[in-house]
C-alpha cells in the first residue's frame, strides 16, 4: 500500500532542525534557494533556539552530519527524542504555525499523489528483494532538510522523505507538480536505500570492506563518504533508471545520460547492466539467488568497473 502524506513527527522534527545550524550548513559551499515554507519556518522558530530539543538535535548533527538517523529515530518514536520534540512543539505553538501554512503542505501532497499514486513501487521492489514491508509512505518535505531525499525503514514501513527539486541558483525549488520523473525516481531510490540499510544493519559485513572508489567523482564521494554508502547509492541509481524505463520507454536512459555527464559517473551504464542482469536471473543462479547472495557479487562488479575506468584514463 502506498500513502502520500505529511507525517506530523517528521514535520515537527523539521522545525527543530530549522532552529539548529542545519539551514546554514545547507548554504555551504554554494548558496541555494529554499521553499518559502522552509524560510518562514526558520524565521518562526528562531526565538526557540535555546530549547533543549534544539541542543539535543544539534549534538546529534555534530556527531553525525547526516540528518537521516535523527528522522529514523523520530519515526521509531524513540522516547528520548520524541519527548523533546513534543516539548518544542508546545513551546513554539507549532500547531498554530502549521494551521496557517497548511495549504502549501497539502498542495505538495496532492502534486506527488498525482504523479505516483498509480505506480506499482511494491511490484518492482519485489524484483529486487525477497520481502518488503506492506506499507510504503512518501512524505513530501517542504521544510528541512532541503538538500536531498532519503529513505528510512521504521516500524515495519518504508519511508521516502522527499524535498522539491532544486532550482537554478538561489531561486525557490520547483513545485512537485512540475516533474513526474523526479518524484517517481526519488521515491524508488529512497525505498531501495531504506531496504538495503535494513538488510545491512542485520547482516554487517555483507558488503565486503573497501576503500573509497577511486574512480568515483569527488562530489559523489563527498556526498557518500563510506564505501558501503557508495555501493548502496550505485545500486539505488541503477534501480531508479530501470524503474523509470518501465514507466516510460527511454525515461531512465535519458536520466542516466544526464547523470553520467553532469556527475561524471562513467561507470553508471555498467552498473545499470549489472542490476538489470540480476533482476533477469534472480533465483536462477547461485550468484543471483537473492539480494544477500548478490550484493557481494555487485560489489566486485563495481570494483571491476572502477578499475576498467581508471585504466582507460
Amino acid at each position: 500500500m502506498l500513502t502520500i502524506t505529511t507525517d506530523p513527527r517528521l514535520r515537527a522534527l523539521s522545525a527543530v532542525l530549522a532552529a539548529t545550524d542545519w539551514p546554514d550548513r545547507e548554504q555551504r559551499p554554494v548558496p541555494r534557494g529554499v521553499h518559502p515554507q522552509a524560510h518562514a519556518l526558520k524565521k518562526y522558530v528562531a526565538p526557540f533556539r535555546d530549547h533543549p530539543a534544539v541542543a539535543f538535535a544539534q549534538a546529534a548533527l555534530d556527531a553525525d552530519p547526516d540528518p537521516a538517523p535523527l528522522f529514523a529515530r523520530a519515526l521509531n518514536d524513540e522516547p528520548e527524542l520524541s519527548e523533546r520534540v513534543r516539548s518544542f512543539a508546545e513551546a513554539a505553538s507549532l500547531e498554530t504555525f502549521w494551521a496557517e501554512h497548511e495549504a502549501g503542505w497539502a498542495q505538495s501532497v496532492a502534486e506527488v499523489q498525482k504523479h505516483v499514486a498509480a505506480l506499482d513501487f511494491s511490484a518492482f521492489l519485489r524484483e529486487l528483494f525477497d520481502s518488503i514491508p506492506d506499507e510504503l509512505i512518501i512524505h513530501p518535505n517542504i521544510a528541512y532538510p532541503t538538500t536531498h531525499s532519503f529513505g528510512v525503514s521504521a516500524a515495519g514501513k518504508l519511508y521516502s522523505i522527499m524535498p522539491p527539486r532544486k532550482a537554478v541558483g538561489e531561486s525557490p525549488p520547483w513545485p512537485f507538480g512540475d516533474d513526474r520523473d523526479y518524484a517517481a525516481r526519488l521515491a524508488l531510490h529512497d525505498f531501495v536505500q531504506a531496504q538495503l540499510a535494513d538488510l545491512l544493519g542485520s547482516r554487517p559485513g555483507l558488503i565486503p570492506p573497501g576503500e573509497h572508489g577511486g574512480g568515483l567523482p569527488p562530489e559523489f564521494r563527498a556526498e557518500h563518504p563510506a564505501w558501503e554508502a557508495q555501493v548502496v547509492e550505485l545500486f539505488a541509481y541503477a534501480a531508479q533508471i530501470i524503474f523509470l524505463n518501465r514507466i516510460e520507454d527511454g525515461a531512465g536512459d535519458s536520466f542516466a545520460v544526464f547523470e553520467r555527464r553532469a556527475r561524471k559517473l562513467a561507470i553508471l551504464p555498467g552498473v545499470v547492466d549489472e542490476v538489470t542482469n540480476y533482476i533477469a536471473e534472480r533465483g536462477m543462479s547461485q550468484k543471483c539467488g537473492n539480494i544477500e547472495t548478490y550484493l557481494p557479487v555487485f560489489v566486485e562488479e563495481v570494483r571491476r568497473l572502477l578499475a576498467s575506468t581508471a585504466a582507460q584514463r
